[in-house]
């Protein structure tokens, strides 16, 4: 899960392309509400996949700004005009918090918690738990002589 920086930093990118159906929706309805009913979808499906209800309500908050700006007003312009704007926030932040909580709940019923086995590393064998054949190799790994083989070097 992504902190709330990350949260609202991708957030912003998300509204940004949500924005484009919400604006066509409006236009096409000729409506303001079907641009929001858009972006609250887009903002609540956000909260849904981030499961962060600070960066959902930051997102909620830029997606509020772009719709006042473009949509209510045009060209950008931000205003102020009551009742229909603190709607329109409260709208998206509603949508941001439950998409939240709703993507916090379905984690915690659908997730499994993360089981991490680890294998123990092998332990070194003894020189008595060793096959008398093998003894020639742990003596030479330890560095001390290897009767066989000083055996065989003096007949040479």
């Amino acid at each position: 899960m992504a902190g709330p920086a990350t949260s609202s930093a991708v957030g912003f990118f998300v509204v940004a392309a949500g924005m484009v159906p919400a604006a066509v929706a409006a236009w096409w309805s000729g409506e303001q509400v079907a641009g929001l009913v858009v972006l609250c979808l887009v903002v609540g499906g956000y909260g849904v996949a981030i499961r962060n209800v600070t960066g959902a309500l930051v997102t909620a908050v830029l997606g509020w700004t772009l719709f006042n700006g473009f949509v209510v007003h045009s060209l950008g312009d931000l205003g102020w005009e009551g009742s229909g704007d603190a709607v329109r926030l409260a709208a998206l932040t509603g949508a941001a918090v439950l998409g939240a909580l709703a993507g916090q709940a379905w984690a915690a019923t659908h997730e499994r918690p993360v089981v991490v086995e680890t294998i123990p590393a092998p332990r070194t064998a003894t020189r008595a738990e060793q096959p008398a054949g093998d003894r020639h190799a742990i003596a030479e790994s330890r560095g001390a002589p290897c009767e066989k083989r000083e055996r065989f070097l003096s007949r040479g």
